[in-house]
């Protein structure tokens, strides 16, 4: 991982300028809705401290150069989090964070006055050696200017005021089409010969600040310095002498898994070592810093509800490889797998060539922004692997349509009407119940993990989820989980259920990945004519157990499943909406002697109706393949199979229960 940032790092340095990873570019508007164009621009307010005043001129604002007007003014990042504001410049919509740092924020508990601006806070926290700066000088003359600011400036000093509340944008009064994108600080002070107003990039001690606390010093440490010797750098693995402790400036960073306040990577490791341990040279931690950025803006999928970082790891350590294609290629096909994205939507994207082979992690965080925190990591998973999953749930898709029985493409739906248009794991997520008070617990998430790492997954744990599925289902309780959509037509819940999740089967068996499922034969002396001998009928439910591969245990209740249909669809005709011989059911799972009452209701409710000769059939074959007495199917197993056979659509059959 790490050598991939670095990679990405240099490529990105090519002819980047010493500022390029801290400066921020606004969002601006060139046009109204109505197509007049838009003028934007940059509004100075100067500190003059010759007449202990704050003045603003409409005259004085320049039309913003989007090439020259962020580097010339120093528009700098907001950081968030716990950092002070230091920022001269600021979008109009961020003003306030002007304000913090020139003259500070009243306490949260005490509502006290500030004693001084944050800017002037972070330099006497962390680096007091610029206390001697004319930088500081200025800071503590401008925020005598505090009262007149708050009282001239701002309707109400104990507010914090957003794009508009402050008077000084106001009072300008522009035109409709003008609007002012950034607000810069200047400075009059004729005592330093600054007679007309200065850009602080031009006060002594601001740009050291800058490039201490965000880029890092260029000078080696004071202690390799008198060693005049080299060390090692923990990420490159090369001895180099500008080797220091790693000191990541930005709060959303992979890099910031490598922390020395928090004993994770590290916790084999002693405390008082973390200097030596996470040692890395400052010329690669810009590129660690850079790459990172680079990655988390442009290479992100969602893989269980959750953002990861797409991070390959590449055969060849030739700098010239080309990794933005290779991201490029591998960010789509990361959609095509994970997300609600359709082939046909990125097929372009497929078809670029990319380097290979590689290795893939995907890195699963939380952030706000303003801070970022490990929770999943699925690593070494191989680029065959990878492109073989995109290649079979894609085959899987185009072939269950041709699956008798399964209406594939009304299948292919999440809750009641929200069409899916490829079957993929985005699919499978939402057929693994996720409850509210177990957040924490991502099963989706490591059943993906073990897919995406080719580890085997117990065949039990899938119907354990299926059954949590069905009873959601079933008693609507769509709150309690945070993945569940809901749907309200039982019928079609439990048939969506059953056929993804045999889809999903099938995907797992064509690599290996379930665990080994238990086979029931018939005994020797049962003779079963051939499939072509069947009429047709039948014909179809024998192909559909080919294609699915029922074992004879599964076909019992397969069967069983069918009989539920023709009682059940019955019901239905006779104005029991409900369905209530679905009630027989045990949904918590379907043990043997449940399967001996669910017949003997079944027969009851077959003498009830008369329904003989659409349940003669299906009845048959549950008592040539149901041995009581060898019964090993488990009952979350037992009652998918059931179900299976209640949704199974047979053209032929519903014709004859319409006859009826």
């Amino acid at each position: 991982m790490l050598q991939t940032q670095i990679k990405i790092g240099k490529q990105l340095s090519h002819d980047r300028g010493d500022w390029d990873d801290i400066l921020d570019f606004p969002d601006i508007e060139s046009q109204t809705k109505k197509g007049d164009t838009i003028t934007n621009y940059v509004l100075p307010i100067v500190f003059n401290l010759d007449k202990q005043m704050i003045e603003i001129d409409s005259s004085n604002l320049s039309e913003y150069d989007p090439e020259q007007s962020v580097e010339l003014f120093f528009n700098i990042k907001i950081q968030g989090g716990n950092n002070k504001a230091v920022y001269t410049c600021a979008e109009t919509r961020k003003i306030e964070q002007l304000r913090k740092t020139f003259f500070g924020v009243a306490d949260k508990k005490t509502n006290a006055e500030p004693e001084k601006g944050q800017f002037i806070e972070a330099i006497d926290k962390d680096f007091p050696a610029l206390k001697s700066t004319e930088l500081y000088e200025v800071l503590r003359k401008i925020f005598r200017l505090r009262q007149d600011f708050e009282e001239r400036y701002a309707n109400d000093a104990k507010s914090r005021p957003e794009e508009g509340d402050l008077l000084l944008i106001k009072s300008l009064q522009l035109g409709g089409n003008n609007r002012i994108v950034l607000v810069t600080a200047s400075v009059i002070w004729e005592e330093k010969g600054w007679i007309t107003p200065v850009l602080f990039r031009d006060i002594a001690g601001y740009q050291d600040f800058l490039r201490q606390k965000f880029v890092g010093s260029t000078e080696p440490t004071e202690s390799v310095s008198k060693a005049n010797s080299e060390r090692l750098c923990y990420a490159t693995g090369t001895p180099s002498k500008d080797v220091g402790e790693l000191n990541v400036s930005a709060r959303y960073s992979l890099n910031k898994m490598f922390v020395t306040t928090t004993i994770n990577y590290a916790s084999g490791l002693e405390a008082s070592a973390f200097q030596k341990n996470y040692q890395i040279d400052r010329e690669t931690q810009a590129y660690l810093e850079r790459g990172s950025k680079y990655l988390l803006e442009n290479y992100k999928t969602r893989i269980a509800g959750i953002d990861h970082c797409i991070i390959p790891q590449l055969f060849s350590q030739d700098d010239s490889v080309d990794l933005e294609t290779t991201l490029a290629k591998l960010k789509s096909q990361s959609d095509l797998l994970f997300q609600y994205k359709t082939f046909q939507a990125i097929s372009e994207d497929l078809q670029e060539e990319a380097a290979y082979p590689y290795w893939i992690t995907f890195l699963g965080f939380e952030s706000d922004g303003n801070f970022f925190k490990t929770i999943s990591i699925i690593t070494d998973v191989s680029r065959t692997h990878f492109d073989g999953l995109l290649t079979t749930f894609r085959k899987t898709h185009i072939w269950m349509k041709d699956v008798p029985g399964m209406q594939w493409t009304d299948v292919m739906t999440v809750g009641k009407e929200q069409q899916l248009m490829d079957f993929n794991l985005f699919t499978v997520y939402s057929l693994i119940p996720l409850r509210k008070d177990k957040e924490k617990k991502n099963e989706a998430l490591n059943i993906f993990r073990q897919i995406l790492e080719k580890r085997p997954i117990e065949r039990q744990k899938l119907f354990s989820y299926f059954k949590e599925l069905i009873l959601c289902h079933k008693f609507g309780r769509y709150g309690s989980y945070t993945n569940i959509y809901p749907n309200t037509a039982f019928d079609f819940a439990i048939r969506n259920a059953v056929f993804q999740y045999l889809a999903f089967i099938q995907v797992l068996n064509q690599f290996n990945l379930l665990t080994p499922m238990e086979e029931i034969t018939l005994p020797e002396d049962v003779d079963v004519p051939p499939v072509e001998q069947l009429p047709d009928y039948q014909q179809r439910i024998e192909n559909f157990f080919s294609r699915m591969n029922y074992t004879d245990a599964q076909k019992a209740m397969f069967y069983l499943g069918r009989a539920l249909n023709v009682v059940a669809y019955q019901q239905f005709k006779k104005g029991y909406e409900t369905k209530p011989v679905l009630n027989k059911l045990n949904y918590n799972g379907m043990d043997k002697d449940d399967i001996v009452r669910l017949r003997k209701d079944l027969g009851e409710k077959t003498q009830q109706f008369s329904l003989h000769a659409l349940t003669e059939y299906s009845f048959g074959q549950f008592t040539r393949l149901f041995d009581y007495n060898k019964w090993s199917l488990k009952p979350e197993e037992t009652l998918f199979f059931i179900l299976s056979g209640y949704s199974y659509y047979e053209p032929a059959q519903k014709k004859e229960n319409k006859k009826n």
